[in-house]
């Protein structure tokens, strides 16, 4: 199972400077060089305790790193379909437990991250699981990412589109991804009129409801961010999940309450669609579908 050993920021979001630093013969921009840093000091911190039988993946129960993530990743793998056979792209691997797990099922895959020290981890578990000869664990920003056009039939990425100069990520996604292939992303969203997201960041509202971040330059994904991923795919279709389920950030719920919340949270969402933009969390569905298609 994914390693998940969560620490919790301050919700301080600090906006640096787009210059770059060389890690590997790979330039990153100072945001991304922040996020290396926190991923890579969690990673290390924890890995020289892990043994063989802790980075073990099942081949059929995914990887959920904990219970607020079953019912939207659950969605997403199945959008992947049987992937027996198939180029997949896992865009941020964290431990590379999603990778392996895909690679089990027997698929080829490729995981990237910006963070060394999770680079490092995925590979020994991909060993330690059989499917070396099927993943290649790479450090490199997808924004960077040269792999020719149409490599991947599939991808997938949990949590990860915010950390991204989206833009250019986009475009690059959509360059890799073969006609008629589907990448997946599963988001944490703020789907809500500017006014009310400066309201959210506002100092006396996060004295009393602090954001839950894992590093200082992370934002949940906006308005003019879902503009800007429609530039570039605008078939992109929006999946909500979650919408009173947040309440555990504020009350301690247990299993049983927590997933009769998200039950009636999946019907009411499914049958008031307009309510999507107070969801917390998106699975945003991209399609490689060629544009005189999607027009029709």
């Amino acid at each position: 199972m994914r390693v998940t050993r969560w620490r919790l920021g301050t919700g301080l979001c600090i906006l640096l400077p787009l210059e770059v630093t060389a890690v590997s013969g790979v330039q990153l921009t100072d945001r991304q060089r922040v996020e290396a840093d926190v991923y890579n000091a969690r990673i290390r911190d924890s890995s020289a305790a892990l043994r063989d039988d802790d980075l073990a993946v099942d081949s059929v129960i995914p990887p959920f790193p904990n219970r607020e993530h079953v019912d939207f990743l659950s969605f997403a793998l199945s959008r992947l379909g049987d992937v027996r056979g198939r180029r997949l792209l896992e865009v941020g691997i964290g431990s590379g437990a999603l990778s392996v797990h895909l690679a089990l099922r027997g698929a080829q895959v490729t995981g990237i991250d910006v963070a060394e020290e999770n680079v490092v981890v995925a590979r020994r578990r991909a060993t330690v699981n059989g499917v070396a000869e099927r993943t290649d664990f790479r450090v490199v920003p997808v924004e960077q990412l040269a792999d020719p056009d149409a490599t991947y039939d599939g991808m997938i990425g949990n949590q990860v589109l915010h950390h991204f100069e989206l833009s250019i990520a986009m475009a690059n996604i959509r360059r890799m991804l073969r006609p008629g292939g589907l990448a997946l992303f599963c988001e944490p969203v703020l789907l809500m009129p500017e006014s009310l997201r400066r309201l959210r960041d506002s100092a006396p509202v996060k004295r009393v409801f602090p954001k839950k971040v894992d590093t200082p330059t992370e934002r949940s994904i906006s308005p003019d961010d879902v503009s800007v991923i429609r530039r570039v795919f605008p078939e992109a279709r929006l999946r909500p999940f979650q919408l009173f389920a947040r309440l555990q950030n504020f009350v301690e719920l247990n299993d049983a309450w927590f997933g009769r919340i998200e039950d009636f949270d999946r019907r009411i969402l499914h049958t008031f669609p307009g309510l999507t933009p107070f969801a917390r969390f998106v699975v945003f569905e991209l399609s490689a579908t060629p544009a005189s298609e999607v027009d029709r």
